[in-house]
């Protein structure tokens, strides 16, 4: 096209100087990252090289050149706490000033004399009320000026009946899923086990909480029964209940075989929460024979046996994973590509 420049020729024709200043002009700005790096800067040294470089010679000049050069004359005075210059004082809107006095508002303010006693308190008299009051003296100043306590309100009461529950559980009903008896008051220990007992013929029920309901140890083990038999159950938390260590090893035990459906169990927060060395191992063990079980809720104090059951979880569900993109679950795996479809 005749339009078109040779920037080739175009640059021939100039001269070293002119081509210089295009260069210096080019490295105004020094984050091109399309400019050279020897070229990002305007400063040229037109000084020959004196030799080889020495780096220990070279830090050694720079220090003494910085210690001999005098210092530039202050034209004002330096005086401690005295600012030199304008001070800067800020501005704010009208929203942004309500909104500073609305917070003020909110902070929890103590009387005006013990705010201006408190305003010229020095910190041994800071110090000797915290003592006074068995706290520490930044603590007293924190809550002096702490924020007022927000109110949450609280989780409905559970509404679920175990009558109804046990009678759908025993027929089996499909519409059974999810049985949550969180926190209900006054479960006996009969119902606990008849519920639990259920479970051995249903194969509808998928998740089963039932944390804060004082389940004994008798339960516990009509559970254990219950789930030897059971491999529809894929999530059971019973936490913060008062089941001693060696019912929890026994539980754990059930769900070693194989047969056993469990994706995820939690059984923290016992009333003994410390199991000790022999129930920990029992429970890694009984954990190492599950090849399904991908999420647990213990705590566990050794970390030998805590690294083990962590790297047991992991394994299980990378095997898992893998099953499912070999048999074209995952998205976009075993998946045929089709062409969107329009709408004429």
């Amino acid at each position: 096209m005749g339009d078109e420049v040779d920037l080739e020729e175009l640059m021939a024709s100039l001269s070293p100087s002119e081509l210089q200043a295009l260069v210096d002009e080019m490295a105004a700005d020094p984050d091109d990252v399309h400019i050279p790096a020897s070229v990002r800067t305007a400063y040229r040294c037109e000084k020959e090289p004196t030799g080889e470089l020495n780096r220990d010679h070279l830090i050694g000049h720079i220090n003494d050149i910085a210690l001999n050069t005098p210092d530039v004359e202050e034209k004002v005075k330096f005086e401690a706490g005295v600012k030199r210059g304008k001070i800067y004082v800020p501005q704010y809107n009208e929203e942004e000033m309500e909104a500073m006095q609305k917070k003020d508002d909110e902070q929890v303010r103590l009387d005006p004399d013990e705010e201006a006693a408190l305003s010229s308190a020095t910190l041994d008299d800071i110090m000797a009320l915290a003592d006074i009051l068995n706290t520490n003296p930044q603590d007293f100043v924190m809550e002096a000026y702490a924020d007022p306590l927000q109110y949450f309100e609280p989780d409905p009461p559970n509404e679920t009946k175990p009558a109804e529950v046990l009678e759908k559980l025993k027929s089996n009903d499909s519409s059974m899923k999810d049985v949550c008896l969180n926190n209900l008051a006054g479960l006996s220990e009969q119902m606990m086990c008849d519920i639990f007992d259920a479970l051995r013929n249903n194969d509808q029920l998928t998740k089963l909480s039932a944390c804060n309901c004082d389940i004994s140890d008798f339960a516990v083990a009509t559970l254990c029964t219950a789930l030897e038999q059971n491999n529809a159950l894929k999530s059971l938390s019973i936490e913060n209940n008062r089941i001693c260590p060696d019912a929890i090893g026994d539980l754990f035990d059930s769900i070693a075989s194989p047969n056993n459906g469990l994706l995820e169990i939690r059984v923290g927060s016992q009333q003994q929460e410390s199991k000790g060395y022999r129930v920990e191992q029992r429970i890694a063990a009984a954990l190492l024979k599950n090849p399904r079980i991908m999420k647990l809720g213990i705590k566990l104090e050794f970390k030998d046996i805590a690294d083990k059951v962590s790297r047991h979880l992991i394994s299980n569900m990378d095997k898992i994973r893998t099953k499912r993109l070999n048999d074209g679950v995952a998205p976009g795996a075993g998946v045929k590509w089709t062409a969107a479809r329009t709408m004429d």
